[in-house]
């Protein structure tokens, strides 16, 4: 399969997913972001404006991230971890972005899909709040470009018992390159 096919394709199952994450979500259920600590920092709220990075992981983001598996317990709710804090626009609801990123399984580290295995430019566009699973749009919401985060996200708000890690807690690590 070509790079781009292969882009296209994952870009289409997290667009499919998020469009079944909306539909699940039409109960009146609200989402939220989790305040609780990470096994590998503390977790920050998104959309504030504020950042304060974690101190840990890879801050050189022409360098693809690298998450350390813990023998902590998954959080219970999508937690947010800022790395490194980006100086440009910020990505709100409903703004268009483009993103690198890697997704990994919490539970043992084996990576399901990056952007950084199609090359070191590759990039993933789509607009906060719709076409991703919802863990994925919170853990971008708020960030602000040149920024990057760590964003565990629970089966609720990713993939649920389907997917790349079926009933499993994610790990995306998510460089913002353009908010428009």
């Amino acid at each position: 399969m070509s790079s781009s096919s292969t882009k296209r394709t994952f870009a289409l199952a997290l667009v499919l997913a998020g469009s079944l994450s909306a539909c699940a979500g039409s109960s009146g259920k609200t989402d939220s972001v989790g305040s609780q600590p990470s096994p590998t920092a503390a977790a920050t709220a998104t959309g504030t404006g504020s950042c304060t990075p974690s101190g840990t992981g890879t801050t050189d983001l022409k360098t693809k991230p690298v998450f350390t598996v813990t023998k902590a317990p998954a959080p219970t709710t999508t937690t947010i971890i800022d790395i490194v804090c980006g100086t440009g626009a910020e990505a709100k609801e409903g703004s268009a972005v483009t993103v690198k990123y890697v997704g990994v399984n919490y539970a043992d580290g084996k990576e399901f899909d990056s952007s950084w295995k199609r090359g070191p430019n590759e990039t993933l566009p789509f607009s906060i709040g719709s076409g991703v699973i919802a863990g994925f749009s919170k853990g971008t919401s708020g960030m602000k470009v040149g920024g990057r985060r760590e964003v565990i996200i629970t089966p609720a708000d990713g993939y649920g018992d389907s997917g790349p890690v079926p009933g499993g807690t994610l790990v995306f690590f998510i460089d913002l390159v353009t908010v428009s």
